[in-house]
């Protein structure tokens, strides 16, 4: 485990956490967001936060600006002020009120913007505890009639509730009703992303996007919940066959321990180290775009990583004809362990694509392929029906921090792996499975909206890949918390059906030299 030294030193919070507590209601002031809020000790939001996302869902970095709490003769008035914006240039300043009187809290958020952008998504964002699977949700909707239904147990691949204006669950003996205002919101399974909520946000997805935003716009939202006893009421359970989530450290599943692998290195040629300061006999997995200008330099510096080892070749390609030639090129340089390929587009594996990797497979009586998707689990839970003709290993990736970089959700995301994992082997129903690359920042945009800048070099002596995708980079790589986050994650991510964990990379900047490799 990670003990608290250790998370302190990796993923530090700016500015200390501060404790609110008036009547029934505590609450954790964290950075900028309303966190951890509990009605007489039960659970009833993950946090409250005010989130921008531009026009390549790129989500927008915050900083406080100023935090207080007055205490009044009948509850807590907390003040939030921010600035928030993309690589160092502010888009926004917002506002977040909190007031608590009794059993009732409200959060009005309102922002003006600074200059001109594209966002995606902008105001107010309710974490709804990742405890909460499968009790009964009530939804409230614009024309006034509910509408009946559960958070999901199982990771759901679209949204759970659409056309949003409040929600009524029980949580324990705790029955909380919540309206939204200034917006139409949905919700959306983020433990998809390895993440410990249900999360309501506002700006529908069915909703055109990007849109452009002028200096001077205003928005203005708010969240007010209100909590009550009832005299009946369970406690918060899931299904006996789905892990619970408030056991990180769950026995992992009997069988062979998976085949640990590395993501070849994307790193500038400058940095790589000796070959004695390498791991000799570890499988490196190497993503290289076919037709790339680089594409044969790729895979030569994944060679030279893989000592004495075979590479696992993942293809990026919409082409299944140029895919059969660059398997046959792969297969005739040196030793493979399988190969892939993931439209660079969708980043899952086309039929077209699958077609290709059988007539490979059957030409050549060894060779393991593998399809399913180069990006989050949601991307193959949403695209399952894609591969329903599949019959070969599955695979996806991990990444803690497509949301949110603080040291609590990274921390947390560990137990929601547990999830991810089985929930990745109920969708392979006794198809083997392959995760990875495990990195703690995306090692690319799978959701980017803007056109990819090409490739135009031959070489990698600069680096390629992730060296250029902006904030791929985690400050805390290379710290003892990160080791320790990445062991619990190969204990979480063991499910039935693993094969193989492929981890960070091989050296650099992303990478583990140094770091222990065991199952």
């Amino acid at each position: 485990m990670i003990d608290d030294d250790a998370r302190a030193d990796a993923w530090p919070d700016a500015t200390p956490d501060e404790d609110v507590t008036v009547g029934p209601w505590r609450l954790r002031l964290r950075g900028t967001e309303v966190a951890d809020l509990t009605h007489d000790g039960t659970p009833v939001l993950r946090a409250v936060r005010f989130v921008t996302r531009d026009h390549d869902w790129r989500t927008a970095e915050d900083t406080l600006v100023t935090r207080t709490v007055e205490r009044t003769s009948t509850g807590v008035d907390v003040r939030i002020g921010a600035r928030s914006g993309f690589d160092g240039d502010d888009a926004l300043e917002y506002t977040l009120a909190v007031r608590i009187e009794g059993d009732v809290l409200r959060v009005d958020g309102s922002a003006t913007t600074l200059r001109p952008f594209r966002r995606n998504r902008i105001g107010l964002v309710a974490l709804h505890p990742a405890g909460l699977a499968g009790v009964p949700l009530v939804v409230e909707h614009p024309d006034g009639r509910p509408s009946v239904t559960a958070y999901p147990r199982w990771i759901a691949p679209h949204q759970p509730a659409v056309d949003v204006v409040g929600y009524r669950w029980t949580a324990g003996t705790i029955a909380v009703a919540m309206t939204l205002t200034g917006d139409v919101f949905e919700m959306e399974d983020q433990r998809n992303w390895s993440d410990a909520s249900f999360k309501t946000y506002s700006t529908p997805l069915a909703e055109p996007f990007p849109v452009a935003l002028a200096p001077g716009a205003s928005v203005r939202q708010a969240l007010t919940l209100r909590c009550a006893h009832v005299r009946t009421g369970g406690t918060v359970t899931v299904l006996s066959d789905v892990p619970p989530v408030d056991d990180p450290a769950m026995d992992p599943v009997s069988g062979p321990a998976p085949v640990l692998q590395l993501l070849a290195s994307s790193a500038p040629a400058a940095l790589r180290p000796a070959e004695d300061e390498l791991r000799p006999g570890v499988p490196i997995l190497v993503e290289p775009v076919v037709g790339a200008p680089n594409a044969a330099a790729v895979l030569a510096s994944a060679r030279r990583d893989a000592v004495h080892a075979p590479l696992d070749v993942r293809f990026v390609t919409d082409d299944p004809v140029a895919l059969r030639a660059a398997i046959d090129d792969v297969l005739g340089s040196g030793a493979v362990v399988r190969v892939g390929a993931f439209d660079p587009r969708t980043h899952v594996t086309t039929p077209s694509l699958q077609q290709a990797l059988r007539e490979a497979a059957r030409a050549d009586g060894g060779l393991e392929v593998v399809a399913g998707t180069r990006a989050h689990f949601t991307e193959l839970n949403r695209a399952i029906e894609l591969l329903r003709d599949w019959d070969g290993p599955l695979t996806f990736s991990v990444t803690p921090q497509m949301h949110d970089r603080s040291r609590a959700q990274v921390t947390e995301a560990v137990r929601m792996l547990r999830w991810v994992a089985m929930s990745a082997s109920r969708l392979a129903a006794g198809r083997p499975l392959h995760v990875g690359p495990v990195t703690l920042r995306p090692r690319f945009n799978a959701v980017a909206t803007s056109t990819p800048v090409p490739v135009t070099r031959a070489d990698v002596e600069d680096g390629h890949g992730p060296q250029f995708v902006p904030d791929a980079t985690d400050p805390e790589q290379h710290s003892p918390a990160a080791d320790a986050w990445f062991r619990r994650a190969v204990h979480a991510l063991q499910a039935p059906g693993l094969v193989s964990i492929t981890l960070d990379e091989a050296w650099g900047p992303r990478g583990s030299t140094g770091r222990s490799l065991s199952a």
